[in-house]
């Protein structure tokens, strides 16, 4: 029987990372159940937009068995903030009656259960969302060495990548974003004194380059749709440790 140990709704902007990331590495008899979010784009005005439609999405989860439903989104899930993320909590509750949980608040229990709270952050957001980003961390007791940002703001108009100034800068959606691309994002970042890494965006395809970034970097690292993953498996009482998803799945 498909979900027998425990069956999470996500709940994310369209596009195919965080459920290709849910799907691939959920353990045995763990199902996962899917609706998107109409998402213009990581601006401000976008993430709004694609929060206000949270209810009518939670609410299809009603009367249904669902261990956890989970909004996949990191910015969308703070962009408001302090307490947004806790705030998006209890109107997803509200609506479905099921437990739920947020990425940007499952980002900040990875930050605890590491106990790594100075990071250096990469996202693929404009300036005034990596500013709103950095206000929020800062606020819930991380303090962020440096933050960079592949701006993808102008999302929907496919491309191809450039440079500039330093940092690979993406004319088009974040999931087209290869895995090498953010690896040389990474290694033109000023990791300062950061205690680990954190790669914002449950858009991005990351999960294949935490180890061999946990590796080359020295220190962990801690992306979206892994924290996401982790605490929504932990919430379900689902502790299986998956070491090639870097340090974090090793506290079980």
């Amino acid at each position: 029987m498909s979900g027998w140990r425990a069956r999470i709704g996500l709940i994310s902007p369209i596009g195919e990372s965080i459920e290709r990331a849910f799907n691939r590495y959920v353990p045995e008899g763990v199902a996962v159940n899917s609706t998107k979010l109409w998402f213009p784009g990581p601006t401000i005005e976008g993430l709004i937009h694609l929060s206000d439609q949270l209810e009518k999405a939670a609410e299809m989860y009603k009367k249904q068995r669902h261990e956890l439903l989970m909004f996949g989104c990191t910015s969308g899930s703070m962009v408001k903030g302090y307490g947004f993320d806790k705030e998006c909590i209890r109107r997803m509750e509200k609506v479905s009656g099921v437990p739920a949980i947020t990425t940007s608040t499952a980002v900040l229990e990875a930050f605890d259960i590491l106990g790594m709270p100075k990071a250096a952050v990469l996202t693929p957001y404009p300036d005034e969302t990596n500013d709103m980003e950095k206000r929020f961390l800062e606020d819930n007791g991380i303090h962020v060495t440096g933050i960079s940002g592949m701006d993808c703001s102008p999302i929907r108009q496919y491309g191809v990548p450039e440079v500039s100034r330093g940092i690979v800068r993406v004319k088009g959606d974040m999931g087209d974003i290869e895995p090498s691309q953010i690896c040389r994002a990474v290694r033109e970042m000023d990791l300062g004194d950061a205690q680990c890494l954190f790669i914002s965006c449950t858009g991005l395809n990351t999960m294949e380059i935490i180890s061999l970034l946990e590796e080359d970097l020295g220190m962990p690292v801690i992306t979206s749709n892994q924290a996401s993953l982790y605490s929504a498996l932990r919430h379900c009482n689902v502790r299986t440790c998956i070491p090639e998803l870097g340090q974090l799945f090793t506290r079980i």
